[in-house]
């Protein structure tokens, strides 16, 4: 009896042994699993593009005070573009007053600022936004001397423009003839002193070009 008693308790332990050790195992492997999808496969989020971000838009803009280039940040946020700032060879004056007599004879000479760099794969880029300080009612010239640079063919030109509130002035009207063949979208003017905050116009405008 005896030893029937004992061969009943040697079978119920090694049954309650045999569960336990069975329970541990899931938990660890749950927990790998966790670790290994993580790791190699990653969430959608980081792995899917934003909508509307693309790769063959540019954004090249000339600033002198920074708002024009904030403006164009919150262009690249919106749109995944790249940046390119222009600029010229002979840097202009740090000085407003100066500045503003500089403009003026530029636009008396109808001048060509020379400029100090190009863009690089110019032809990997169909959308080009394009973005200036408004001075005495036009452009700067610069920007005549970026646009008249390339080759505009097949492309699409977006302005965009900043100012004491005179908007794009003359600019608008001159586009096409220092950059022939592109198809100019509506571009978008906001004071300099409202930049800061600019960025639902921006979405909004930018989603109406419907650039996809």
């Amino acid at each position: 009896m005896k030893k029937l008693l004992l061969f009943l308790l040697s079978v119920v332990l090694i049954c309650t042994l045999a569960a336990c050790g069975g329970s541990g195992a899931p938990a660890e492997n749950d927990g790998g699993a966790d670790e290994s999808v993580s790791v190699s496969e990653p969430s959608s989020d980081h792995t899917t593009e934003p909508a509307g971000k693309e790769d063959n838009i540019l954004i090249a803009y000339f600033s002198w005070s920074g708002n024009t280039e904030q403006m164009a940040q919150m262009i690249q946020s919106e749109t995944g573009g790249e940046l390119f700032k222009i600029e010229p060879a002979e840097p202009y004056t740090d000085d407003y007053d100066t500045l503003l007599d500089v403009a003026q004879q530029e636009q008396r000479d109808n001048a060509r600022p020379e400029l100090g760099s190009q863009v690089e794969n110019w032809d990997s880029y169909d959308v080009v936004f394009v973005g200036y300080p408004d001075w005495w009612s036009d452009a700067s010239m610069l920007i005549y001397s970026f646009l008249e640079a390339y080759d505009w063919n097949g492309k699409t030109l977006v302005p965009f423009c900043t100012s004491g509130g005179s908007g794009f002035g003359r600019s608008l009207d001159k586009l096409p003839d220092s950059a022939p063949g592109a198809a100019i979208l509506d571009g978008l003017h906001i004071p300099g002193s409202s930049v800061d905050g600019a960025e639902d116009e921006i979405a909004a405008w930018i989603e109406g070009l419907d650039l996809s």
